[in-house]
Formats: structure tokens, C-alpha cells, sequence
């Protein structure tokens, strides 16, 4: 069973004392909260003395946290010693001054020498003078403070011993009319309780209960707790504890949680390419293009293309759904219900960026998007910014340190959105995507860089408030150059080892841990490699499968687009 004193100042501060470690508390419940936290810990039993000025009391802090008083001890004839004289007292002395040299040689103790009744012995006041001031000759030694506040003034730890000093004394002086000489003067009577100055076992009590009810009420403010809107902080090196791990298994059908026969099938050439969406299948053989419909297996569209085909994504146009693809400086858009595509001829050097909800073309600093019967022009963002998506009428710019800025195309408004900091002290070191209302940046230390090496913070926020979605904390050699890449349906996306929920923001699956690697997901199905081996990721289950899953489509039921051999292209409807 382990010991401990608990010393009550007339300011009512506590000063603990555990084993050889010596900490100060501003009152006596802070202590006895330290006990408690103490005892815990050790798995063992604490006995405590605490002295508030003549009054001495004994508990014991049960390993559970249980408080009860210890069976009363009889003082012997006296002065009772003052646990701040023993060995434990000078270590903690010394373990609070740190490297400030050898103490100087301390008086010899006055234990055994009779003093007048009521003085203060030698015993009793060079122990104060130990803790809180440098001993001669230390004046330049760095003063006493606490392990997190660092160094405090020398003349505020002066002062508070003086003061310290003073107040025992006077105490002391006080008390000495009221002793008597003879057998009986340092005895207190058999049976008698001794006198507490405010201080009972209800009151330790209550304070143990106060301390409890203030960290339950300040604790969930502080780190977060469900339901109260905290942004997600997941540690790479501790999210697989937090995640069920994957399941290796083998599956019954060609696409897990898909019907075992296919609901239509079509013939394709052997030599042709295939490349599919949620909204249309492109076949492309030689100069040749047909869209079938994902749903069907129907020819949607068949015509012919000038040149390669270097981009296909679904996507919104005037509030319409359509499939959009581009052929050198063509572009075309196929709109839901309808089988013939509105054609677009773009500006010389043209980029397409898919990143927001709708296409963002770019043209040197010009920057416009499709309408259904053409082009439109849009205004440019503030200068210094750099626009990355276009969500619907809202493009989303931002300067490299911040804001995030959203300008409405329309009337050229823009707002400007301050990102939350995962952490304070840190700043963005690199704005990896926007759009489809999120925004996705990493965060480090001054002085971090996408391949110095550093532990940083993978943040996804919210575009409209800019508040944090969630945060990752990761290394520059995880993600520093990786690109978010977004999956079929915008379900998910993946960077590095992570996958997240695009539409919540939220971390899916952390795959740094182990051999994990995934590819573009396919609506909620993500195709990855574990151990080496090919699977299809739904849920927390990895299905080994061979099969060349193209596509999954939106709506029910949904269904799997699969290349079958070299000749046909299958769609699986959704079981359920």
C-alpha cells in the first residue's frame, strides 16, 4: 500500500506529495482528484494524511476510487513530525529545482532537541524553505516551475515561500497560548475526534463529487461527443483498432450483392473499347462510338468520332443530368431521355476539370462551362485565387494560405468561407480538390511540404461553412502528392490509402495498416488489392473475384456493368 500527504495552506492551495513526487494543486479537491486518478493507476491502495493547519486526517483511496477514513492514529507526545521532512520531501525538492546543482548542507535536524512549547522547530521550517526557494549560491539557477508551464520567475517563487513561510509562523504563534506543559500536552483524548478547521469526510466527499461533475460537464465540450457536430479526428496508426478489420472471402456471384445471371447482355467487337459510367456504356471501336444504356443494354446513340476519346464523366448541365465525353476540340452531351447529343466546340487549349458537380472549362484565364444549347462564360475569381470546381452555380476558388471563396456565376457575388483549423499552430501546405460540396486540404507544422517527411493532417471540410467534415492524421509520405480520385456515382473517393464517404466526408476505411490498395470505386463497391490478391471491398468484407467490373449504376435496382470476355458486355441487376 502506497503513502501520501496532502498539506492545506491557510489560501486553502494543496500541496500533494506521493513517493518522491511533490505537486501543487489549487485546493484540496484538485489533490485528492490526483489521488484518486493515482490510485487507479497503480491498481493499489493509497493512504493519505492530509494536514489543514493543526488538524490532521487519514483516508484511504480504494484502487476502484472508493474514499474511506483510516482508523484513527494516536500523534505521538510532542510536535508531530512533519512528513515534508523525510526523504521524499528532499527528492521532490530536488526533482522540482531540476539541474540547479547540489543543495546547500542543511542544518542539522532539531528532532531531539527539546524546543519551547509552540516555536517551530528547525524540523518543521527548513523543509519549507527547500521546496519553493533555491538554496545560497543558487541564485542563477533557472527557478522552480511546473513540467507544463516551464520556468517561473525567481522572484514569484521567492515570494510565494516568504509568504508560505510567514503564514506557518504566525500560525504557529497563535496556537501557543492554548498548549499546556505536562504528560498530557501533546495528546489529544482517547475517543475524541480531532478538530477539523472545515474540513470533514463529507467535505472530501463532496469535493471528490464536484470534481466529477465539473469534467463530465467541461470534458465533452472540450474533446467532442456524439451528436454534438465535433469534427472526426482519426489517428492513421489507430483506426484499424477503431474499424473492423477486412474479411478475406471467396463469393457466389460474379459482383458481391448483385444477381448470379445477368439481366441483359450485348455483343460487342473483340477489338473495341469499353468504357462505362452510371449513365451510359461507350463502346468504341476504330472511329466508331455507341452508347448503350447501362439499364437496358439499348443503343442509346451510335455515330462516329474525329479522334481519340479523352474524356467521358457524368455530369449536371442547366440543372440536367448528362453523360458528357470530348474528342480534340469537340464535346458532347448526351441528357437523360433523350437520343441525340448536343454538340460543343471548345477553345483552342481547352482543360476540362469534372472535379464539382459540373464541368469547369478553363482557357488561359478565361473560364466557362456547358449550357444546354452552347457555352456560357463566367466570371473569374479575385485575383490571387485559384479556381478548382464548379459546384452547380457556385465556384469554389481559394488563395494558397485561405479563404476558401465561392462566387455565384450568376451575379458574380462572392462570399468568403474561413477553413477550421484542425489544430492550432498548423497552416495548409496544400489544397489537394474541391467540389460536390466538400474541400479537401492537408495541413502541417511552418516549414512542412507535400514530401518533407512530416506528420500532418488530412482535412475534408465543408465548402458552404467550411467547417471540419473530418481529419486524418497521416504522413506526407501517405498522401503528400496523392490525388483524390472520385469514384462512380460520387459515393466515394480515394487518396493514398483512404477511403472516405464523399457525401458524408467521412473516413470509410484506413488501409494503411495493412496491405491494402484501392482503385476508383464503383458506387459503394471498391476494386482493391489485399495480400496481392484482386477483390471487390463492400462493407468490411474484400471478395476475391476475377470479375472486370466496368460499372454500378444509381437508382433501383441498380446494376453491375461488366466486360464478359472479349465479346460481350453484361448488366447485373441488384439483389434485393
Amino acid at each position: 500500500m502506497s503513502t501520501a500527504s496532502v498539506r492545506v495552506a491557510a489560501d486553502r492551495s494543496a500541496q500533494l506529495t506521493v513517493g518522491d513526487a511533490v505537486s501543487e494543486h489549487p485546493d484540496l479537491g484538485a489533490a485528492m482528484a490526483q489521488l484518486v486518478q493515482a490510485a487507479k493507476a497503480a491498481g493499489e491502495d493509497i493512504t493519505a494524511q492530509i494536514h489543514d493547519g493543526q488538524a490532521v486526517r487519514t483516508i484511504t483511496i480504494e484502487s476502484g476510487g472508493r474514499i474511506s477514513a483510516a482508523p484513527p492514529t494516536e500523534p505521538a507526545p510532542g510536535a508531530a513530525a512533519d512528513p515534508a521532512t523525510g526523504p521524499g520531501a528532499q527528492a521532490g525538492s530536488a526533482a522540482r529545482l531540476g539541474a540547479a546543482g547540489p543543495s546547500a548542507p542543511r542544518a542539522p535536524s532539531a528532532a531531539g532537541v527539546p524546543s519551547a512549547p509552540g516555536a517551530p522547530s528547525a524540523a518543521s521550517e527548513a523543509p519549507a524553505q527547500s521546496r519553493a526557494e533555491p538554496a545560497a549560491g543558487q541564485e542563477s539557477a533557472y527557478p522552480v516551475g511546473t513540467p507544463f508551464s516551464g520556468p517561473a520567475e525567481p522572484t514569484r517563487a521567492s515570494a510565494r515561500a516568504s509568504k508560505r513561510s510567514a503564514r506557518r509562523a504566525e500560525r504557529a504563534q497563535r496556537s501557543a497560548p492554548a498548549r499546556r506543559d505536562g504528560p498530557g500536552a501533546g495528546r489529544a483524548k482517547r475517543g475524541a475526534l480531532p478538530q477539523l478547521r472545515g474540513l470533514t469526510m463529507p467535505g472530501i466527499v463532496l469535493a471528490i463529487l464536484l470534481v466529477g461533475a465539473l469534467a463530465a460537464y467541461f470534458v465533452p465540450t472540450i474533446i467532442g461527443a456524439p451528436g454534438t457536430g465535433a469534427p472526426q479526428s482519426i489517428s492513421a496508426a489507430s483506426s484499424q483498432a477503431q474499424q473492423s478489420e477486412i474479411r478475406v472471402e471467396d463469393s457466389s456471384e460474379p459482383v458481391p450483392g448483385y444477381a448470379e445471371e445477368p439481366a441483359w447482355q450485348a455483343k460487342v467487337e473483340s477489338t473495341a473499347s469499353v468504357t462505362a459510367t452510371a449513365r451510359g456504356v461507350l463502346v468504341i471501336d476504330e472511329q466508331k462510338l455507341r452508347v448503350l444504356d447501362p439499364r437496358s443494354g439499348d443503343q442509346r446513340y451510335g455515330g462516329s468520332l474525329d479522334g481519340r476519346l479523352d474524356f467521358a464523366v457524368d455530369t449536371t448541365i442547366d440543372g440536367r443530368k448528362a453523360l458528357l465525353w470530348r474528342t480534340g476540340r469537340h464535346a458532347q452531351a448526351l441528357f437523360d431521355g433523350t437520343s441525340a447529343p448536343v454538340d460543343y466546340t471548345l477553345p483552342a487549349g481547352a482543360r476540362l476539370s469534372s472535379a464539382g458537380s459540373s464541368v469547369l472549362v478553363k482557357t488561359g484565364n478565361s473560364l466557362s462551362t456547358f449550357t444546354g444549347d452552347g457555352m456560357r462564360n463566367i466570371p473569374t475569381p479575385p485575383a490571387g485565387s485559384t479556381p478548382m470546381a464548379l459546384d452547380d452555380d457556385r465556384l469554389i476558388s481559394a488563395e494558397f494560405r485561405g479563404p476558401l471563396i465561392s462566387t455565384d456565376i450568376a451575379t458574380g457575388q462572392t462570399t468568403r468561407i474561413a477553413l477550421e483549423k484542425p489544430e492550432e499552430g498548423l497552416e495548409i501546405i496544400r489544397w489537394v480538390s474541391a467540389g460536390h460540396g466538400k474541400v479537401v486540404t492537408l495541413w502541417g507544422q511552418p516549414g512542412a511540404s507535400t514530401n518533407s517527411g512530416h506528420r500532418i493532417q488530412l482535412v475534408v471540410s465543408e465548402a458552404e461553412t467550411g467547417m471540419i467534415a473530418s481529419t486524418v492524421s497521416t504522413s506526407t509520405d501517405a498522401v503528400g502528392e496523392a490525388s483524390w480520385v472520385r469514384g462512380q456515382n460520387y459515393e466515394y473517393a480515394v487518396i493514398g490509402p483512404y477511403l472516405f464517404n464523399m457525401r458524408s466526408g467521412l473516413l470509410v476505411r484506413d488501409g494503411s495498416e495493412a496491405d491494402v490498395r484501392f482503385s476508383e470505386p464503383r458506387g459503394t463497391l471498391t476494386p482493391v488489392t489485399v495480400d496481392g490478391a484482386a477483390c471487390l471491398l463492400s462493407g468490411s468484407t474484400a471478395y476475391r473475384t476475377q470479375t472486370n467490373l466496368l460499372a454500378v449504376t444509381g437508382g433501383a435496382p441498380g446494376y453491375a456493368i461488366v466486360r464478359q470476355g472479349s465479346d460481350r458486355v453484361v448488366g447485373y441487376p441488384e439483389q434485393g
